[in-house]
């Protein structure tokens, strides 16, 4: 993730005892949780490896993580919310230690929001009718968003936020529910975007998208706490025009989580605790926090809120006006939906859905994807030897 490798070296000098040596791997899917699977197998694993929280599981299942709960347990009991360790705690044991937490929020361009003469919506039916707003009076120009119709992530957030619940457990078998109603009351409000041209729709993190707010024609993305770091690299020229607000809601402030990062101890490693001392300076050290986003390429949200105001204090928000992105999005976190959890699968099952999603984004016809997904991620959980209830 961005500023790690300023974390291990802020760590090397405050620890001479400890040496940590940094590699960086591709960011998971695109090769990097294959790459760590084969190095456990193959008994050359790194001690420490960063995860984020939808791998936590696969990874568990596979048996490539150390069982940390002794050393790690109880500091993780200490400083992280209920809805984070929840993400590193798998029959009871501690797996990982949360570093940050990243609810769902908006970005928006506020000299456009003026401009169009738009008020940031608080609900999913302001939105809609701030993106018509948007289309009319920039007469085709412009669009309220540029939504990532083939970002699995965006939609699990999307789909948290309403009230889905992807993944569960029935006694000792897996659920899958990624067709449940709340999932389509997404599925179909995004539809209606899409096909009466109310947000454009290009493929996640593409060039096409990235031009598209470059030339203004996008005035606000859908993000988490960590996308400020992003939008601040990405497009420096737009410095001072940038804020970020609440995502809309379905009438009610409740908000999902996207993305979002743990350290964990792998399976054989031989110096677990000197991994486990790493861990717990990178999650709850101001030292660890300054370092990793002095850059200002991370925009991290700790989940320790104790470290809170030590990362408003170090990332430059100048970009964004000088707004306090920090404490918006830390007042977010009370309502990320409760409860949601990640699939021993779930990896394999965001290679179909994307696949899938990246089919659909300029029809709109989402659902068909979801329902791909469902039946692939019943298929892999049966496939990995796992019960599956029915």
């Amino acid at each position: 993730m961005p500023g790690t490798k300023d974390m291990a070296a802020a760590f090397n000098k405050s620890h001479p005892d400890i040496k940590v040596t940094f590699a960086e791997i591709p960011a998971g899917l695109n090769g990097g949780y294959d790459k760590i699977s084969k190095a456990v197998k193959a008994g050359n694993a790194p001690d420490v490896v960063n995860v984020e929280y939808q791998a936590v599981p696969d990874l568990v299942t596979q048996g490539l993580l150390r069982d940390s709960s002794a050393e790690l347990g109880p500091a993780v009991e200490s400083y992280a919310p209920e809805a984070v360790r929840s993400l590193v705690t798998l029959g009871g044991r501690t797996w990982a230690a949360p570093y940050d937490v990243g609810p769902q929020t908006l970005y928006y361009r506020t000299d456009l929001f003026e401009q169009y003469g738009i008020e940031v919506p608080t609900t999913w039916d302001q939105f809609r009718t701030a993106a018509q707003k948007v289309r009319t009076a920039s007469r085709g120009q412009a669009r309220l968003l540029d939504f990532w119709g083939d970002d699995t992530a965006t939609w699990a957030g999307l789909a948290q936020q309403a009230g889905a619940q992807w993944y569960g457990t029935e006694g000792d078998a897996w659920k899958v529910s990624i067709t449940d109603p709340a999932t389509k009351k997404v599925a179909d409000y995004w539809k209606d975007l899409v096909q009466n041209d109310l947000v454009l729709n290009h493929k996640a993190w593409s060039p096409e998208a990235t031009k598209a707010v470059t030339d203004s024609r996008a005035i606000a993305l859908i993000g988490a706490s960590w996308s400020a770091g992003s939008i601040r690299t990405t497009y420096p020229e737009q410095a001072g025009k940038w804020a970020e607000a609440p995502l809309p809601h379905w009438r009610t402030p409740v908000t999902g989580a996207v993305g979002g990062s743990a350290f964990a101890v792998t399976k054989d490693s031989d110096k677990a605790e000197a991994a486990a001392e790493f861990i717990k300076w990178a999650t709850t050290d101001e030292a660890a926090v300054k370092a990793r986003l002095a850059a200002g390429t991370s925009s991290a949200l700790p989940a320790a809120e104790k470290l809170r105001a030590t990362a408003e204090s170090t990332f430059d928000a100048s970009f964004f006006g000088g707004q306090d992105i920090y404490a918006v999005a830390a007042a977010q976190v009370p309502n990320i939906a409760e409860n949601w959890t990640w699939s021993p699968v779930h990896n394999s099952t965001t290679m179909t859905l994307q696949a899938e999603f990246g089919k659909a984004q300029k029809t709109g016809e989402f659902w068909p994807a979801f329902r791909a997904g469902q039946a692939a991620a019943e298929k892999a959980v049966t496939d990995r030897g796992l019960k599956l209830a029915k």
